[in-house]
């Protein structure tokens, strides 16, 4: 398997990737939601990496962008996973793993310090996300404060000490 920087090219196969990874979901329509993301200013193309099986075939894919957390001192742009694929004839092969590492790798080398996401806690405490709350950040839909779907990533131990406020994840 390689892991490389998705290309304009890789587009419509990365799109049929999505549909196909989401299909089960209730999150219909997260393959234009991908597409939205590269419009965005917050779009960052060496962070959108895909996952090749031996034979060329896109079997995975991932891409973090710059979102905000709004404080009362201001905005602190950090990163927002949204989304990550895996064709469903490769689940369980490490491959969301391998991507994960990747991409948290290439955004330390570009020096962002934490990773934000909304998605299902038991799949994602495994790579060490915890619920945003749990750091003082709050999802602004989350009217409980203690929501575990919206989650966040220190990628530098301490990197969200002392910042609280908000984080609208779409």
């Amino acid at each position: 398997m390689k892991i490389r920087q998705e290309t304009p090219a890789d587009y419509a196969e990365v799109y049929e990737l999505v549909k196909i990874s989401f299909a089960t979901s209730t999150n219909e329509g997260e393959w234009d939601y991908l597409n939205e993301v590269r419009k965005k200013a917050a779009f960052i193309p060496k962070l959108s990496l895909v996952a090749e099986n031996d034979d060329g075939r896109l079997v995975g894919q991932i891409v973090l962008y710059k979102t905000d957390i709004t404080t009362p001192e201001g905005a602190v742009t950090q990163l927002l996973l949204s989304p990550i694929s895996v064709h469903p004839d490769y689940f369980r092969r490490g491959i969301a793993t391998a991507m994960m590492k990747e991409a948290f790798h290439i955004a330390q080398e570009l020096g962002y310090t934490a990773v934000f996401l909304c998605g299902d806690p038991q799949f994602y405490h495994r790579f060490g996300f915890r619920g945003s709350y749990e750091f003082g950040i709050y999802h602004v839909a989350d009217k409980s404060l203690c929501g575990e779907w919206c989650m966040a990533l220190e990628l530098k131990e301490g990197a969200l000490s002392g910042i609280t406020g908000t984080i609208d994840i779409e």
